[in-house]
């Protein structure tokens, strides 16, 4: 550091130095005076020219001692600024480093919470994927059993209904083959009534059946008869015929249901033996 000028503001130094200054220099003039008082040690009585200088030189010693006290002051006052300037730079620095790595912190919980919130997002869509799925699985399964079970029923049905229409037709049947033969039974009955009350006159040859149209009513008595599509004699037909009107009223069917107003009835002329 270089040395201030002469002309350095005295009152940059501090109130200590001040005193300390005071102190040195009443030292140093009541040294004089103590001098001054004490017979001369020499023959020479000091010249006062010498004297002025010499105290002179004294101040100015004690200037330069007190303006390095002040640059050693000043000195120190900087170096202490420097070391205030160093630890507030350090503490600063520190601050920021504390700063960055709180936001570090943060950034990298804020990733983690970012990273956790799309693992579970993805989690929850994948459950909600496979639940989806199992929910169509289950209902595609319910659909095919909803639909084999219907198969099943259907099939089921038809096969009953077949059954039935095969047992219905298997009755129709049996009633019709009973019906037929209770017919038969009838116009056996109606063509023997017939044939007992018949005197029949003699036939030439063998000639073709002879068919007796019948209408009779409810209580089987004839209404009309009439040979038809015979070869035989005509005394041979109108035997026939009168034997019909003969065998009135002609006997009942089994059952009311077999009943016909219209008949016809079948006769072959027999050649005599």
């Amino acid at each position: 550091m270089s040395r201030p000028a002469r002309g350095t503001r005295l009152s940059r130094i501090s109130p200590l130095s001040w005193i300390g200054a005071i102190a040195v220099h009443a030292a140093i003039v009541g040294l004089l005076l103590q001098f001054g008082t004490e017979p001369a040690q020499s023959s020479v009585p000091p010249r006062p020219d010498v004297e002025a200088v010499r105290v002179q030189a004294a101040d100015e010693a004690w200037l330069e001692q007190r303006r390095e006290a002040h640059r050693q002051a000043l000195r120190e006052e900087e170096l202490r600024k420097q070391r205030e300037r160093e630890a507030q730079r350090k503490e600063a620095e520190r601050k920021e480093a504390e700063k960055r790595e709180r936001e570090e912190e943060a950034r990298r919980k804020a990733e983690e919470k970012k990273a956790k919130a799309r693992t579970e997002a993805k989690r929850k869509a994948k459950e909600e994927a496979e639940r989806k799925l199992a929910e169509k699985r289950k209902r595609e399964e319910a659909a095919r059993r909803k639909a084999e079970e219907g198969a099943r029923k259907l099939k089921e049905a038809e096969q009953r209904a077949e059954a039935r229409r095969q047992e219905q037709a298997q009755r129709r049947q049996r009633e019709a083959a009973r019906r037929a033969r209770q017919a038969d039974i009838w116009r056996i009955a109606i063509k023997k009534r017939i044939e007992r009350v018949w005197l029949r006159p003699p036939a030439a040859g063998n000639i073709s059946p002879c068919e007796v149209v019948v209408e009779q009513d409810e209580k089987g008595v004839v209404l009309f008869a009439k040979v038809r599509g015979c070869q035989a004699s005509q005394a041979w037909q109108d035997s026939l015929r009168n034997a019909v009107l003969k065998a009135s009223p002609l006997p009942r069917p089994p059952v009311a249901e077999l009943f016909d107003r219209h008949l016809v009835i079948t006769f072959r002329p027999k050649t005599p033996r």
